[in-house]
């Protein structure tokens, strides 16, 4: 009986928030962008979510796939899917979770206003946020659990987020519209820059998802120069295809390696996660875009 009446409040609160999700659309769409995912989730608030990453090598990558490494040792949940768990690790907390057109937006409570929907607690851009893993993590009693990862480049490092869905169902939507949304991101923007030394030189690097990795000499111009200037020299360039594999430091080292061209060092002058991101979510969505 009891699961008659999950299912029957679950479905009336599925119909409400996509009456919602519709009305949001008519008056946000101008301030935030479109919403395409809206709901409540858990959050883990010990052990892993909202924690920062910053661990050497994880951001390996193979040119040939789009796939990021599901987290550090450690970041596993502890499989008991309820809040009310006297382990220190089990405490969930409830807050509100958007997917834009561009970010993934987390709210302390459901938004009112839209002054309330422009002031999220965190905000992310789904270019450098990436889906670590979704369910099958643990189970309780021999039953699956609903818990996903979502892991959040940042210059300060990598935000990890482990959250909780009521449903299989609701999770398979999340972990849909995080996923799509990483690939229209990049689709939509299609060129990231970022500020960079190579080899002592103050760089300019540049993805770009369709014509691959510019470094451009940024030479004379100050540092805080957020483009740059129309005389730039490019100093190499290499196709998607060329990249064999990448990885860093988890501090401020990327290294790309391009095969027979060799592997190239950059210091991205802070963690080097969110080109590491984009890079993996360019290469997912130029699969996706195969397939």
């Amino acid at each position: 009986e009891a699961l008659v009446w999950f299912n029957a409040l679950h479905s009336a609160m599925g119909s409400s928030t996509q009456r919602a999700l519709a009305e949001a659309n008519r008056a946000l769409t101008n301030l935030i962008g479109e919403l395409k995912h809206i709901g409540w989730l858990s959050k883990r608030t010990s052990g892993g979510g909202g924690g920062s990453s910053g661990s050497a090598g994880g951001g390996a990558a193979s040119g040939g796939s789009g796939t990021s490494n599901s987290g550090v040792a450690g970041e596993l949940p502890s499989g008991r899917s309820s809040s009310e768990s006297s382990d220190e690790s089990d405490k969930w907390l409830p807050i509100f979770v958007a997917v834009t057109e561009r970010e993934f937006r987390i709210y302390e409570s459901a938004p009112w206003s839209v002054e309330a929907w422009s002031r999220p607690l965190e905000i992310y851009a789904l270019a450098t946020t990436r889906l670590a893993g979704a369910g099958n993590n643990s189970s309780l009693n021999g039953q699956q659990t609903t818990v996903f990862c979502v892991r959040c480049g940042t210059a300060r490092g990598v935000l990890v987020y482990w959250l909780r869905s009521e449903t299989h169902r609701d999770m398979a939507a999340w972990a849909r519209s995080l996923v799509q949304g990483s690939h229209q991101a990049v689709n939509y923007q299609r060129e990231f820059s970022f500020r960079c030394l190579f080899q002592g030189r103050q760089c300019q690097l540049v993805v770009h998802i369709n014509r691959g990795f510019f470094l451009y000499d940024c030479g004379g111009f100050a540092p805080t120069t957020p483009t740059v200037a129309t005389s730039k020299t490019q100093l190499w360039q290499f196709a998607f295809d060329k990249l064999k594999g990448s990885a860093d430091d988890g501090n401020r080292m990327l290294y790309l390696d391009f095969g027979d061209d060799g592997e190239i060092e950059l210091d991205m002058e802070c963690c080097p996660k969110p080109v590491v991101f984009v890079v993996h979510n360019c290469l997912s969505a130029k699969v996706h875009n195969i397939a």
